[in-house]
């Protein structure tokens, strides 16, 4: 058939295009990319219960943390960002498959100590909208062994993120890159916000404990390390003799960060990325949890619906869209509108609390779910547009790295102006997400700012 009866019948069937690049791949690439989703499947159950703001859920809900704790305990988990960043640079001589697996049963193994988490026997007390501290909230030693627990778990989700990068640029060709990864992505997604609704509808009918979830995903965490390591990348052994050459990767635990020195581009990318992410955190990342508790005192499907499922699933179908975008506009278009579109979801927000209704609140969240399909994009290959094929994981673990000090500072900052906007206005969060809203603004118009001229993205090194 010749290529304009192809487009031709392609007309005919709409949906028929999303897979009609399947047949122009390699072998070898169609192979790397039915193992890459084999593994994604039980890599679900654990995207799905470590979820920052989910993590965050359970403890508000399960553990009954106080507002003081959850201070401390999200900043922890970034805590596991920011070490995973300069780590990078250890593994630059490995090979990158190997130290997935590896890491992927180190979190297996740090899940399955949470059966042995206990939990608190007396629940929050809330008064006037406000969260109380108790005795047993306080003293709870359940909270600070969960601390360390899913600290060291986030430690190793860092480094999947990290490494799972390497198998999208050895393997997957440029001009069909973003639609690999996204139809990747939306199989993470889906099956992340199907385990969210299945664990939740157990704990709240039949009151499942919450360690019951952990264990469950620990095993799936062996599974998906198995199935990762059989995935080989595309001329590994060449890049790992690059690195050998190249004096960036000399000082080991700080070589992801020079880059930032080395590439002025990728710095000032990086400034108004850490004010767009720094805007998301400040809501995200606790104190949304908290008004889920507290403002709306939500059984767990519904606060795991609001913080979790619903972005998730309205990101795996936006994705699709964002996807046919990506691949013919640069990283900085994507940003301003994928942030202008998260300001937005902020000012839907207020309106939800301002009315005392979970229903805008979701309907912000299905926003959220919009501008985070454009955002998890970008924040997977954005460094791509910046990085040497070598050094990309080095790239990818300075963006983790800076991911994890602005989640050291954004949730203490969020939720400290939360409680005393809740103390001293009553209006129970709904400033702090409006200048929230007011900061994703300012970092999409200076991602246009900083847009070069030529507004399509450069192919990196094509395959096929």
């Amino acid at each position: 058939m010749s290529p304009p009866d192809q487009r031709a019948d392609l007309s005919y069937h709409p949906f028929s295009g999303l897979w009609s690049w399947w047949d122009g791949l390699s072998r070898f690439t169609r192979i790397s990319l039915r193992r890459e989703f084999l593994a994604t499947i039980p890599l679900t159950a654990l995207m799905g219960v470590l979820h920052l703001q989910f993590c965050g859920f359970v403890g508000l809900k399960a553990l009954k943390m106080s507002i003081d704790q959850l201070k401390i305990f999200m900043p922890c988990i970034f805590l596991g960002f920011l070490i995973a960043g300069p780590l990078t640079g250890f593994f630059q001589r490995t090979r990158k498959m190997t130290v997935l697996a590896v890491v992927l049963v180190g979190i297996a193994a740090v899940l399955l100590t949470i059966i042995l988490t206990p939990a608190p026997d007396s629940p929050n007390s809330i008064q006037n909208g406000t969260r109380q501290n108790t005795p047993s909230e306080n003293y709870s030693a359940g909270v600070y062994i969960f601390f360390g627990q899913i600290l060291l778990a986030q430690i190793g989700m860092a480094l999947v993120f990290t490494m799972r990068t390497a198998i999208w640029r050895a393997n997957y060709p440029f001009r069909h890159r973003g639609k690999i990864v996204v139809l990747i992505e939306v199989c993470l997604s889906i099956g992340s916000f199907l385990v969210i609704l299945i664990y939740t509808g157990f704990m709240d009918y039949l009151h499942l404990p919450f360690q019951a979830m952990y264990l469950i995903s620990g095993l799936c965490a062996l599974l998906a390390a198995y199935l990762f390591s059989r995935i080989r990348l595309r001329r590994e052994q060449i890049q790992l003799r690059a690195v050998d050459d190249n004096k960036i990767n000399k000082v080991k635990p700080l070589a992801g960060l020079t880059v930032l020195r080395q590439n002025p581009a990728f710095r000032k990318y990086m400034t108004w990325q850490m004010l767009n992410g720094f805007s998301t955190m400040l809501i995200d990342m606790g104190v949304l949890a908290a008004i889920m508790i507290d403002v709306f005192d939500s059984n767990w499907i519904e606060g795991a619906a609001a913080l979790t499922a619903i972005p998730l699933f309205v990101t795996a179908l936006a994705s699709l869209l964002w996807a046919r975008y990506f691949d013919r506009r640069n990283i900085f278009t994507i940003r301003f509108y994928s942030a202008l579109t998260y300001a937005f979801s902020r000012l839907v927000l207020v309106a939800g609390i301002y009315c005392h209704s979970i229903s805008i609140v979701f309907l912000s969240r299905v926003i959220t779910g919009l501008a985070m399909g454009g955002t998890k994009l970008a924040w997977r290959l954005g460094h791509m547009q910046f990085a040497p094929p070598e050094q990309d994981s080095l790239y990818m673990g300075a963006h983790i790295g800076l991911t994890g000090l602005r989640g050291l500072l954004a949730p203490v900052i969020g939720l400290y102006f939360y409680q005393f906007e809740s103390n001293s206005f009553g209006s129970s969060g709904m400033i702090l997400v409006a200048l929230s809203a007011l900061g994703l603004a300012a970092a999409a118009f200076g991602f246009r700012k900083i847009q070069p001229e030529n507004n399509t993205p450069q192919p990196d090194n094509p395959l096929n």
